[in-house]
Parts: C-alpha cells; sequence; structure tokens
C-alpha cells in the first residue's frame, strides 16, 4: 500500500509530511506555527513544501506561496517578497489581521534564504504570534556544510519552541531503484545510488540523460564518464550544485576531484590552501579562475582550512564522498568516477590544466613518488620548470619495468619532450623513448631513433643510438638498412678507434640477422685477422664462429675469449659486446654459472635496444632452459624481448607440457619478422620440439630441417648452437625411418665430440642409441647416460637419456633394469619440475608393467633443483632480494619458490631450513 508521501510523489519523505499535517491542523484549528524545511542543494526542498502545501490545503487552509531569488535581495527597504506572498497587502497591515474572516492560511515561502532582509524581519516578527493565529508559515532554506560559513538562518534568535525544523538525508539505494526503475521501464543499473549520491535533483537529471540515451531499456551498466551522457541533464546538474555551494566550496570540490588518488588528499587541499595564501594575500582556497566566477554575495573570500575534515565528513554523510574507513574518518574519494568525472568538468580546460600544474607541483614538494606527480602533468601543456622534466624522466624509470608498463613510459617520455631540456639531455630522452616506442610501435620508435641520432652531438651517445637504430631495423629484417647506418657512423670515427671498435661489434652483431650480411661480416673479420692486426672484439666474434663451425673444442674457445676480461679494463661502450661473447661461449660450454654472472654485470632492465644487450638476454634464457628451470623462465623473462627469448619460453613450456600455450606463443612469433636471422633458426628449432611433443612429427621434421639448413647455409654446424640433428633423429625413428637418423645422429656425434662437453655428446650419443636399437643402441645409451651424469647442470638430457634406455631395455627383455632405470629418470624429472618428461617416465613404465613409485611430495627429495638451490642460499643467511641477485631472479620467484619449499619440508619459518634441508628425502622436518 503506498505511503501518504508516495501518493504525493516523494518516497522517504513521510516523517516530514507527518509534521507538516500536524501542523496544518493546529493551525486549522487556530494555533498556528512555523515549519522549516532545512536540506542541501537539490535535496527535494521544493518537492516537500509542494506536498505540505497540499496537505494544508487538504485540511482546509487557504494556500499562499511564492519562492525567492537571487535578485530579491536588492529590493533595500521593500519587503519584497512579503508583497507577492500576501498579494499586495501592505507592510503596515496588523500582523493579526492576516486571516481575515478567520480563514485558516497557510503562506508557503521556498528559498528564504535569497529573501530581502525586509521580508525576513518580517518573518522574525510574525513567528512569535502564530500561536494565536490560525496561519501555517511553510519555509525551505538552504543548508549544508561549505568551505565557507552559511549566513544565519531564519530560525536564529527565536525560541526552539516556536520553531518545528525538518531535514531532508539523501535518498536510500533502494529508493533510487525503485524511481530508476519506474522510469526506465526496468531494472537499473547498478552504482545509480553512488552516481548521484541519493540526491533527487541530480537523480533525476541523470535518468532524464539514460532515458534519452537508452529508449528501449535501461542500460547494463552506469556510466563513468559525463562524456558518455551526451544529453547534459547530468553535467549541468552537478555545475549548478557547485556553483550554488559557493566558489570557495566548488574549487575544493574540483581540487579533490584532481587529487583524490593521491595519499591523504585532504592534507594536500590543506597545503593548497596555504599555498594560495602566500601566493595572493588571499586567505582563500581557489582554483585559478574558479567555478563560480567571483564571490557569491555577502559571501566572505575566506575559508577556514580546519573545516576542510568537515566538510569532508558532511559530504561522505551525504553521500557524495564513498563510506568507508580510512584517514581522516574516512577515505575522501567521490563515491563514483562519473561524479568525479562531472565535477572535474565544470572547470574550463585552461582552469582544470593550471590546478594540475599546481597539483603537481605540491605533490612534487611533498616528495610523493614520481609517478603520481606525473599523473597530474600528462594532461596539461608544458610548465616549462626544469623540475616537470625530472618528474616525468622519474616516472619512465618507475613504470616502464612494471607489468605493461611501457605504454605508460612512452607517454611520460614523450610528454618529457615538451619540457626545456638542453640538447645532451635532449638526445638521451629520445633514445630511450625511441627504444621503448619500438616495442608498441616500430615505425614511430625508428623514426624517434633516427630523430636522437640527428641530435646527438656526443661521439658516445651517437654510438649508442645508432647501435638502438640498428637493433630496431634488424629486428623487423632490415639488416642492409641497419648496417648502412652504422657504417654511415663509422666513416666518421676515423680518429677515434675506441668508438669505431664499438660501431664495428654492433655491425657485427646485427650482421648476424642476415645469412648473406654475417657471411660478408665474417669474410671480412678473416681478412683483418689474415693481415695480422687482429681486433679483440673481432678475435671475439671469429671465436663465436669458429665454435659454432665445429672448429675449435670448448676449452679451446674458452681459453680464447676469457683473458679478455681479466686483463685490463674494458672501455664502456664495448662492455656489452665483450659481456655478450664470453657470456655465450661460457653458455655453451656449460660454464652456466660463469655465463650467468657475465650477463648479470648489465642492468638488462634498461630500455636500450642494444645487440650486446639482446644477446646476453638471451644467453639467461637458454641457460634457464639449460638447467631445467622451466618455470622460472616463463615467470621472469618477456617472451617478446627477442625471438630468441620466445623460442626459449616456447621450449619451456613445451617441457613443462602447456603444449596450447607454446603454441600460441609459436603463432605470436611467426608472423612477420627477420626469418633469415639466427633467432629465427632458433625458433624452428623450438617449434620442431614442441610439434614432435604434440605428435607431429612430419611437421616438426619440416622444421627442424628448415633449421638445419638455415644454420649449415650460415656456416654453423656444431650441435652446440642448435641440436636440431638429434631432435630431427628422434622425429625419424618415431616414423620409421631409422635407416635416415642414424647417418644424422651420427654426424652430430662427430661435431660434438669436436665441441667436447658432457651435455653435447650425450645428447648425440642417446639419439644415436635410440636410432641405432638393439645391443649397440643399448651401449650407446648407457654411455650417454654415463657421459651426462658428468655434468650436473644437464639434467634435463640426462632424464631423455634414461627414459631413452629405459625403453631400449624394456624391448630387450630387460625389465628389471628397465624399472631401475625409468624410475630414476621418473624421480629426477618430478624434482626438476620437467612435465612433460615425468609424464613419459610414468608412460614409459606403464608400458613395461611396472607401477610407477609415488613420488615423495614432502621432504628434501621432493624439492626440485631451483628450489634446492634457493633453499640452501637462505639457509646459510642470505635474504631474498640477496638470492634473487645471485641467480639472477625476480624476488617474486624467489619468494614463490620459498613458499612452496617451506611446505614440502614441513616447516614454518626461514629458521628451520638448515636442519630440515639436512632431513632425509621425503621426511619432513619434526617428523
Amino acid at each position: 500500500m503506498a505511503t501518504v508521501g508516495e501518493r504525493l510523489g516523494l518516497r522517504e519523505r513521510d516523517g516530514q509530511l507527518a509534521v507538516a499535517a500536524r501542523l496544518a491542523e493546529r493551525a486549522e484549528a487556530g494555533a498556528g506555527a512555523l515549519l522549516v524545511v532545512r536540506g542541501g542543494t537539490g535535496s527535494g526542498r521544493t518537492a516537500l513544501l509542494d506536498a505540505a502545501a497540499e496537505l494544508a490545503r487538504r485540511q482546509g487552509l487557504d494556500v499562499r506561496r511564492t519562492r525567492c531569488a537571487e535578485h530579491d535581495r536588492d529590493a533595500g527597504s521593500v519587503p519584497a517578497v512579503v508583497q507577492r506572498l500576501l498579494d499586495g497587502v501592505p507592510e503596515a497591515a496588523s500582523l493579526d489581521e492576516l486571516s481575515p474572516g478567520g480563514i485558516p492560511l497557510a503562506l508557503a515561502v521556498d528559498d528564504v534564504h535569497l529573501a530581502d532582509p525586509a521580508s525576513r524581519g518580517w518573518f522574525g516578527r510574525l513567528v512569535p504570534r502564530l500561536d494565536r493565529l490560525p496561519v501555517l508559515l511553510i519555509l525551505t532554506e538552504r543548508h549544508q556544510y561549505d568551505m565557507t560559513p552559511a549566513p544565519r538562518g531564519i530560525a536564529w534568535g527565536l525560541a526552539p519552541s516556536l520553531v518545528h525544523t525538518v531535514r531532508l538525508p539523501p535518498l536510500s539505494g533502494p529508493s533510487v531503484d525503485a524511481i530508476a526503475r519506474e522510469r526506465l521501464g526496468g531494472d537499473p543499473p547498478p552504482g545509480l545510488a553512488e552516481a548521484t549520491a541519493g540526491n533527487p535533483l541530480l537523480l533525476h537529471a541523470l535518468l532524464q540523460d539514460l532515458a534519452e540515451l537508452h529508449p528501449g531499456g535501461p542500460p547494463e551498466r552506469t556510466p563513468s564518464s559525463v562524456a558518455e551522457l551526451h544529453p547534459g541533464a547530468y553535467a549541468d546538474a552537478v555545475a549548478w550544485l557547485l556553483a550554488a555551494a559557493g566558489p570557495q566550496t566548488a574549487d575544493a570540490g574540483c581540487a579533490l576531484a584532481l587529487v583524490q588518488d593521491e595519499h591523504d588528499p585532504l592534507g594536500l587541499l590543506a597545503e593548497w590552501q596555504r599555498g594560495e595564501r602566500r601566493r595572493t594575500g588571499r586567505k582563500g582556497f581557489t582554483v585559478p579562475g574558479h567555478v563560480g566566477g567571483g564571490p557569491a554575495r555577502g559571501e566572505p573570500e575566506t575559508a577556514d582550512p580546519a573545516r576542510l575534515a568537515g566538510w569532508a565528513a558532511a559530504l561522505r554523510h551525504h553521500g557524495f564522498l564513498a563510506a568507508g574507513r580510512g584517514e581522516a574518518g574516512g577515505p575522501a574519494r567521490f563515491a563514483h568516477p562519473l561524479l568525479r568525472d562531472a565535477v572535474l568538468h565544470t572547470l574550463p580546460r585552461e582552469r582544470r590544466d593550471a590546478a594540475h600544474r599546481t597539483a603537481a607541483r605540491l605533490l612534487h614538494e611533498r616528495g610523493d613518488r614520481a609517478g603520481a606527480v606525473a599523473g597530474h602533468l600528462l594532461p596539461v601543456p608544458p610548465v616549462g620548470e626544469a623540475w616537470a622534466a625530472d618528474v616525468l624522466l622519474a616516472a619512465a624509470q618507475e613504470t616502464r619495468s612494471a607489468p605493461d608498463g611501457v605504454p605508460q613510459a612512452v607517454a611520460h617520455l614523450r610528454r618529457a619532450l615538451d619540457e626545456p631540456l638542453t640538447t645532451e639531455r635532449r638526445g638521451s630522452v629520445l633514445t630511450e623513448l625511441g627504444c621503448l616506442e619500438v616495442r608498441i610501435d616500430r615505425a614511430a620508435g625508428v623514426r624517434r631513433l633516427a630523430e636522437a641520432l640527428r641530435v646527438q652531438q656526443d661521439g658516445h651517445g651517437r654510438v649508442r643510438v645508432a647501435s638502438a637504430l640498428g637493433t630496431a631495423l634488424a629486428a623487423h629484417g632490415e639488416v642492409p638498412a641497419a648496417i648502412a647506418v652504422l657504417r654511415e657512423l663509422a666513416d666518421g670515427f676515423a680518429g677515434r678507434p675506441d668508438l669505431l671498435s664499438a660501431v664495428q661489434a654492433a655491425t657485427a652483431l646485427i650482421a648476424s640477422h642476415d645469412g648473406e650480411s654475417w657471411r660478408q661480416m665474417i669474410s671480412e673479420l678473416l681478412r683483418l685477422r689474415h693481415l695480422g692486426d687482429p681486433d679483440p672484439m673481432a678475435e671475439m666474434m671469429l671465436t663465436e664462429y669458429e665454435s659454432a663451425a665445429g672448429l675449435v673444442s670448448a676449452e679451446q674457445a674458452w681459453e680464447q675469449v676469457r683473458p679478455l676480461l681479466t686483463h685490463g679494463s674494458v672501455d664502456p661502450l664495448l662492455e656489452p659486446y665483450v659481456l655478450g661473447s664470453v657470456a655465450t661461449i661460457a653458455q655453451w660450454a656449460d660454464l652456466l654459472d660463469e655465463a650467468e654472472r657475465y650477463a648479470a654485470r648489465i642492468p638488462l632492465g634498461e630500455p636500450v635496444l642494444h645487440p650486446g644487450h639482446e644477446c646476453l638476454v638471451s644467453v639467461r634464457a637458454e641457460a634457464a632452459v639449460m638447467r631445467g628451470d622451466f618455470a622460472r623462465l616463463v615467470d621472469d623473462q618477456d617472451p617478446a624481448a627477442n625471438i630468441h627469448v620466445g623460442a626459449q619460453t616456447m621450449i619451456a613450456l613445451t617441457e613443462l607440457d602447456r603444449l596450447d600455450e607454446a603454441a600460441g606463443l609459436a603463432g605470436k612469433l611467426a608472423g612477420p619478422g627477420p626469418d633469415n636471422s639466427w633467432q629465427w633458426c632458433e625458433f624452428l628449432y623450438a617449434r620442431g620440439l614442441l610439434r614432435a611433443a604434440r605428435g607431429d612429427d612430419v611437421g616438426a621434421l619440416e622444421d627442424l630441417t628448415d633449421c638445419g639448413r638455415r644454420q649449415v647455409a650460415r656456416g654453423v654446424v656444431s650441435p652446440v648452437v642448435t641440436a636440431w640433428r638429434s631432435a630431427a633423429t628422434d622425429s625419424l625413428v618415431r616414423t620409421g625411418r631409422a635407416g635416415e637418423a642414424v647417418p644424422l645422429a651420427a654426424e652430430e656425434l662427430r661435431l660434438a665430440r669436436i665441441w667436447g662437453t658432457a651435455r653435447t655428446e650425450g645428447r648425440a650419443l642417446r639419439a644415436l642409441g635410440s636410432a641405432t636399437g638393439g645391443r649397440r643402441g643399448i651401449e650407446l645409451l648407457e654411455e650417454a647416460v654415463t657421459r651426462l651424469r658428468e655434468e650436473p647442470a644437464a639434467e634435463p638430457e640426462l632424464i631423455a637419456a634414461q627414459l631413452g634406455l629405459g625403453r631400449s631395455l624394456t624391448a630387450a627383455g630387460c625389465s628389471g633394469q628397465a624399472r631401475d632405470v625409468l624410475r630414476e629418470a621418473a624421480a629426477r624429472a618430478e624434482r626438476l619440475g620437467a612435465v612433460r618428461l615425468a609424464r613419459l617416465a610414468r608412460q614409459a613404465l606403464r608400458d613395461g608393467g611396472a607401477r610407477p613409485r609415488r613420488i615423495p611430495h614432502t621432504g628434501t627429495g621432493a624439492l626440485t633443483g631451483s628450489e634446492r638451490r634457493i633453499a640452501e642460499l637462505a639457509a646459510a643467511g642470505h635474504g631474498n632480494g640477496e638470492i634473487a641477485e645471485l641467480l639472477h631472479l625476480a624476488r617474486r620467484t624467489v619468494e614463490t619458490h620459498l613458499t612452496s619449499t617451506y611446505r614440502k619440508l614441513g616447516i614454518r619459518q626461514r629458521a628451520e631450513l638448515a636442519a630440515a634441508l639436512a632431513a632425509a628425502p621425503g621426511i619432513p622436518a619434526g617428523r
């Protein structure tokens, strides 16, 4: 059943109307009263006045009403409001004769706070007589907590017994939804109560916009910006609310909307006030060019900073700010994005820009993080001061290493270019920006790097820019253009051997992205060696070439490159190239600790396109695969860093048995790119392994033989680079082409023995044993297992060899031996986290009629290799940050591994690690 208020078109106003009805009854009986309706702008004072007047009319009262306006304040000594109300009755008329003939009277006056002084005086004289008159006086009055104190209310100075006051709180969520349902013709979207703060004016304006935009029914969501509400009723209503509150309050609201996401926004606003006072001499709070256009009539230009907390509390109480606990009693945050956006849009663009600049300066002076400060600089024109450029560049540093942070870092750097910069600094910013832009917009990045090359005056800077530009071009197959850029630069460095050497090193590495360019480069380097003018960097490049060509052993290669880092210092320009070359040889030679140590000497998080840096990123990725740290690689590396890193990530995903993910990554990497580079060969190899794991041996052979063809054409034959022959051998055997597989595997073994590491020899022996079959095949597989046990880091190859040996023993009827070998393989794979190999080992056991033993999930035996290394370092007293640095891991990865280790060892704290690690495998500590 509808309530009295609902029958009169109002919700949640029954209590107020009950007071009005009771007072109307009293007036009808001859004892009048004063009813004051108080509420903020848009709270529904006029609607309640209309309903109260209707109740008085129904009670038999003669209703007279009027509304006050701003111009009434200029009436001087004339009681303009009273004259309108009483239809010209002169002020001299006796107050006791207001109801001629004894007819009860209801006088309804809206917005009495705008009444002229004479009329206010007349009301003040009338009130003490009302209890002897059949007159009900109903006045509405704006009343809310603003930044400047409001003038005294109409009831000030009157005895409380003479005044009956009702207040209008915001509408509740259910009432908002009910009104919206009636207006929109269906269930309303969530968030309407928050977007309107339960304010009837805002609610009806928003519903007007939504009804016009969605005539077929309610939208699914409440808009988050005024741009989505082009009819504009809601935005106009918010602007009206702010204008009615006065310029000080409007400015404070706009400023809060700007800074609500910052730490302690109310404290920031207080500092804003103090800064304005120092700057202008005014004590007020201003956003440059405040919303109201000037102080309201009678409103002082001062705003007490102490009122900020009270003002925010009042806004929160009335639903304009979000509810909940937080600083200063609750969050100083607008209740809905749409409400905040509408407040901000009351500021014209130039004033909003000025406010952003002020907020940025205050945050900077307060010492807030650069990203918070820069958030206010991004949308505005240049500040023209050095601190702004410093902040924007620092913000770029903050964001570029964050997940998906590159676009934000690019935005900061682009904006920094608008601020005053020295020529040298501008060149550095252009370089950094170009390196980042290449990742999201290659053409823009290349243009930016070309501009940086024109701007840079310093020789070292020009080398860095040209190297970055060349790397960007080469990454998209434009190797000849990249080499042309570098050679043109080299022509200007005839008298600078240090710079010339760096350019030549960059040229050599970039040439490796194109088969023909690489062959030409090697020919040139060999010619220089023959002339007896060996350049250390050239010798390093030739050592890499000879290693890949199967001309030297791992020991010989290492002996040739190691002295270059141990004798004297390396020029900073050459260091990335030297480290990249040395780390590559170390990785190929299975000196993985050395390789990772050298790679760690260059901060790989820097946004620098650099062939040496790319090499070091690749070393880290491939070393992780060689160790079997598959999960670490997937967690820590960005597969988009370069194609080689993406290829290694594909291999890791394959070994984790996440084949669909690996295939998805392969699809992304197989797009347009440099298909003639050494990195593309690595991709073909990785995709061949993936296809083989998915049972597509025909497709695997296509990729692996294509990889081999391309490698041989480049002079790369050693399996230390890509072991495509052994991988192809496995697919040939599975497709019944063992006759083709044997010579391929034998050739890999021949080349592997030249290189001489346990990994390359053991892998080739495994492939040849699987292809040969029979007793000789078992002997080769046993030799492979024995050889691979010599290299602790070759765990994935050892497991694969044991798997092959176990299968061959099963086929030969040696079930007991096969079970032992396969169970060890399964246990090793479980500990390593090599999910695919573990699955294959368990399947091989079942195929041989054995039941796989349950792999311990607790105790030291359950730890993976990575977990054990991290746990041992933690037990030795190293902190998580130190461990991350030592092992070149993300801190999050260290924490994840330690959490898993604690669970497996049955411990709860770091102090228990040492004792737990000493426990027998499979026995958690304390059991």
